[in-house]
């Protein structure tokens, strides 16, 4: 646990605990004269950056316990803060303790405001700490700190008075069910010691009476008292303390600060604001220390990756230097090849070309076999196919002179820009032709129409119909020549498709 400075303020002077490894090490008293003031100053040289908690143990000391309506957030702050100064408008040291909340239906906040109004009781040990650069951690009444003695000493009583001879009197302490309820500081010798017993109980009754007169116990409650002397009485807390655990009657209020500082911090924002830089600075330094010690098994990790990388690298170094060489071994027992292995490289890439530019008539085939399904009565008498940069022509006659010139112009690879694409024509009848043109040519157009939506189709044209409708045409012959001689209604299409497909 880090070092820090426990300081307990009283009018007579200051108590100096140094808290080291979850103990106080050493404990010094400076009285509150000029002396005790220069010597307080030449001990804080001693240290650097160490924070500091102070702890007031005086009778100009308040304490109000106050309900008010739940909030939370900036109007919470806003309320207490508004409630704070107009309690204590002559002091910066106060607070406000939230203690829980009420059971009742509104379920209010209940707080424990307190306040050190004489603020010139720790002004010179205070500037003394500010001057040295020390962190100020808070400030705190010393009866809040003694809040935490009833659970420390398992003390189970319902109404428990703690009192304890101090350097300013006798200090009565109040707690009811282990919560803080009111805290006393009498005035006077503390020394009585020709009858301390009738000091001690006129102390205790007439505190008694006040907690009557505030309602806070009645005259027939038990009521448990707890002494605390510096002997080894309290040998679970004196166990503890320094070697010289009886020095001041405070070392038991400061070995229970250095424990645990309370929440009730009378120390202002501006006070605490060296303390703020200190765990501020203590953070950034364990960040920076968890960060370098990241990096460093980061840093480890990589080396031995690299070290690893590197092992195997030169494993396969190895192995490639031995298989070239089992390689060229082997290399050497092969007969001489008829070819250079760039020209052997050269024809495989020819090779594949060529397979890629090969195209069959089944996708053409495929296409009109799907257009014929709806027209069972066009009969194909001939069908030619061509795959080239330019179309079959359309007085072509035999498949074979067809399938030759395809063949001539995909036997060359294709050249940069240049586009092939296949074309098909196709001659058939109307079987059976009872001489009606107009339900024939509108059967071959309605073929010609299915060829068309293919996908892979870009053009169908028709080359040629069973009766040229053309109007620009002049009319010949004599319908009544032949009657007996069977007629026929030819025709002839162009099926283009989409390059490259």
């Amino acid at each position: 646990m880090a070092d820090k400075l426990l300081i307990g303020i009283s009018a007579q002077g200051a108590t100096v605990a140094h808290w080291r490894g979850n103990r106080i090490a050493d404990c010094y008293l400076f009285d509150n004269d000029d002396a005790g003031q220069a010597g307080f100053k030449e001990f804080l040289t001693s240290f650097v950056n160490v924070p500091v908690h102070l702890m007031v143990d005086a009778v100009e000391e308040d304490y109000r316990f106050e309900t008010l309506p739940h909030a939370f957030g900036s109007d919470r702050a806003e309320m207490v803060g508004r409630k704070l100064r107009q309690h204590y408008r002559n002091t910066p040291y106060m607070t406000a303790w939230l203690l829980g909340r009420d059971s009742g239906k509104r379920r209010d906040d209940r707080y424990l405001f307190s306040a050190l109004t004489n603020p010139e009781l720790i002004g010179d040990w205070l500037q003394a700490v500010v001057a040295r650069g020390l962190p100020v951690a808070g400030i705190y009444l010393l009866p809040v700190v003694s809040a935490a003695l009833p659970q420390r000493l398992d003390v189970k009583a319902t109404n428990l008075l703690i009192v304890a001879q101090h350097s300013g009197g006798l200090r009565l302490t109040f707690f009811r069910d282990r919560q803080f309820r009111l805290s006393r500081l009498t005035r006077g010798d503390s020394g009585r010691s020709e009858n301390r017993v009738r000091y001690f109980g006129e102390e205790i009754s007439n505190t008694r009476l006040y907690l009557h007169a505030l309602r806070s116990l009645t005259l027939d409650e038990h009521l448990a008292v707890l002494l605390l002397d510096r002997g080894d009485e309290l040998a679970d807390v004196a166990a503890g303390l320094a070697r010289d655990n009886d020095v001041s009657p405070y070392v038991i209020y400061l070995h229970l600060l250095g424990l645990k500082p309370p929440q009730s911090n009378l120390a202002p924002a501006n006070v605490t604001l060296g303390h703020k830089r200190y765990e501020a600075r203590r953070g950034i330094y364990a960040g920076s220390a968890a960060l370098a010690l990241g990096a460093a098994l980061w840093t480890g990790v990589n080396l031995f990756q690299t070290l690893v990388l590197r092992g195997e690298t030169e494993d396969a170094s190895r192995q490639t230097a031995q298989l070239s060489a089992s390689y060229l071994e082997i290399t050497r027992q092969f007969p001489a090849a008829p070819a250079s292995a760039e020209n052997l490289k050269r024809a495989v890439e020819i090779a594949q070309k060529l397979r890629e530019s090969v195209r069959t008539p089944e996708m053409m085939m495929a296409a009109v076999s799907r257009a014929l399904d709806a027209t069972p009565t066009i009969v194909i008498k001939d069908f030619g196919w061509k795959y080239g940069t330019t179309e079959i022509e359309a007085e072509s006659r035999g498949t074979r002179s067809i399938a030759a010139t395809s063949a001539a112009e995909t036997s060359a690879p294709a050249g940069p820009g240049i586009v092939r694409k296949q074309s098909g024509l196709i001659e058939g009848e109307i079987r059976p032709f009872r001489g009606d043109y107009r339900a024939a040519i509108e059967t071959i157009n309605g073929f010609a129409d299915r060829l068309a939506r293919e996908p892979a189709v870009a053009e169908v044209r028709v080359i040629k119909l069973p009766l040229n409708v053309n109007p620009a045409l002049q009319l010949s012959g004599n319908t009544l020549d032949s009657p007996n001689q069977s007629a026929t209604a030819d025709f002839k299409l162009l099926v283009v498709f989409r390059p490259n497909v």
